[in-house]
């Protein structure tokens, strides 16, 4: 240490350090709870569309590409810049749906955050409640789904989110814009839905997880 330099010892009381994780474990907490709160906040907006047949989650079950979005964010989630953008559904009992989702970051890692979810909607089997951290749950419909089960439509009451899937890794440019014209219809913004890119990266990793 040269001549005449000084050190300045930070001194940590204690109980301090709880405090930080406790405060940012609260912060965590308050941002899915408004999370939570607002996507049950569908006053004054019109229902969200109803599917005319029950979905047979048994059917629904399976692996989903996700083409189009209006992103999530939450404090450990965020689906903003996702690409090859997977959810994988799993009937885990009668009521009780195992969601996964799974993409690639801009840095080429690929993430999977799992959730499950309960039918609330014993008619069409088409609202889900679905676990964010406990004991903070969110609402989401089933609010399109094709005959053949090859698209579907997943939103937030609130309309604030929603994801245009199928069964294809790559959706054509005149589907898609169908399928803003529906989201438009039902009260979403067109503008807000970011449009997710697949690559072959994502058939290889879908290969691995078999």
């Amino acid at each position: 240490m040269a001549a005449g330099q000084c050190v300045t010892a930070v001194v940590v009381k204690p109980g301090q350090l709880n405090y930080h994780a406790r405060m940012r474990r609260l912060s965590i907490l308050a941002a899915v709870a408004a999370l939570a709160l607002s996507s049950l906040a569908g006053a004054g907006l019109a229902p969200l569309p109803k599917l005319a047949e029950p979905v047979d989650l048994d059917q629904y079950a399976g692996d989903w590409f996700v083409h189009g979005a209006i992103p999530l964010r939450i404090p450990f989630f965020s689906d903003a810049e996702a690409r090859n953008y997977t959810e994988h559904y799993e009937r885990v009992a009668p009521d009780v749906i195992r969601m996964t989702s799974s993409f690639a970051t801009p840095g080429a890692k690929r993430r999977s955050f799992s959730f499950k979810g309960n039918v609330v909607d014993q008619v069409h089997n088409a609202t889900w409640s679905i676990g964010i951290v406990w004991p903070i749950r969110a609402e989401y419909s089933i609010i399109y789904l094709d005959d053949a089960y090859n698209t579907t439509v997943v939103a937030s009451p609130n309309r604030k989110n929603a994801w245009i899937m199928s069964r294809e890794q790559q959706m054509g440019d005149v589907q898609y814009a169908g399928m803003l014209e529906f989201m438009a219809a039902a009260g979403f913004d067109p503008q807000a839905f970011r449009k997710v890119p697949h690559d072959n990266k994502e058939q290889e990793y879908l290969a691995s997880e078999q």
